[in-house]
């Protein structure tokens, strides 16, 4: 009689649970969806935007002789242009961030201007004046050459069509700025993956975003990229990126509002904090020129 009733009581635990379980698998479902949505017309309303970027790094390197540790510290202020286009191919959005000047001086560049770039209509000179930036202002940030630091790189992350590569799970919610958020939390788990080092490693992400649960508005993204755990790899190797987004009542629409970055460095550490302004849309050109 005992043993029948302990059996009773787990199978009424297993049936009282199951729609808790339920409503969690809805909950997230419902969410991806949203947000999905939300990106795909959130391509369209920031293509052709451009702002002004004032980003400001800073670069330590420890020293240990003799048991004393010393630092060395390097700062570096950037003030650049970011755009985001879509491009005829995948991925379909390219962020872009141009490098005018460095601590004050003026960076020489024969590229186009941000301002002409998204309006030109010549779709092949206009990938090869992106790929011009993106390496020259790539090589303008303290603790080596990368592009994953950039406002753009949590949205083109959580699309619709990348969702297959992570595990999601919603963590509870937040408030910013007074509007209520939901916590998703999300890792990447297989090869191949979307970052590699300029060496070719995979590099894993995981992070969390913070999703209004009515909309699919994207207010906050945290990521973490580094290689997968193995013997010889060091602990703390990887970047660290926050992306602030926040409401631009004249457009109505969600537009970075600052970046934060952590980056690893061979004997040391660096860390970075960008703000956006002066925001100007401009109609960009057609991705493919229509037939004729």
């Amino acid at each position: 009689m005992i043993r029948r009733f302990a059996t009773i009581v787990v199978l009424l635990a297993s049936v009282l649970a199951h729609p808790a379980a339920q409503q969690d698998v809805g909950e997230l479902d419902d969410l991806l969806d949203k947000l999905g949505r939300y990106l795909d017309s959130y391509e369209l309303q920031l293509a052709g935007v451009v702002a002004d970027e004032r980003y400001e790094q800073q670069q330590i390197m420890v020293f240990r002789r003799n048991r004393v540790v010393s630092e060395n510290v390097e700062d570096r202020k950037l003030d650049c242009e970011v755009t985001f286009l879509l491009g005829p191919d995948e991925p379909r959005w390219v962020g872009v961030r141009d490098v005018r000047r460095v601590d004050g001086r003026p960076v020489e560049s024969r590229a186009m201007r941000l301002d002409d770039l998204v309006q030109s209509r010549d779709q092949q000179r206009r990938s090869e004046e992106v790929a011009k930036i993106i390496t020259a202002s790539g090589g303008q940030n303290l603790g080596g050459a990368r592009t994953i630091n950039l406002p753009t790189t949590p949205l083109e992350i959580l699309r619709i069509d990348q969702h297959p590569r992570f595990i999601f799970k919603v963590r509870g919610r937040d408030k910013i700025d007074g509007t209520m958020t939901a916590r998703l939390d999300f890792e990447e788990f297989d090869e191949p993956t979307i970052v590699n080092s300029m060496d070719g490693i995979p590099l894993f992400i995981r992070g969390t975003a913070w999703v209004e649960p009515a909309n699919g508005r994207l207010w906050r993204v945290q990521l973490q990229i580094r290689p997968k755990l193995a013997a010889g790899v060091p602990l703390q190797m990887g970047n660290r990126l926050r992306v602030d987004f926040a409401l631009y009542p004249a457009w109505d629409v969600m537009l970075p509002k600052e970046l934060t970055e952590e980056f690893f460095v061979l004997g040391g550490r660096g860390n970075g904090h960008a703000r956006y302004s002066n925001f100007r849309r401009y109609t960009p050109a057609p991705a493919k020129a229509p037939p004729a």
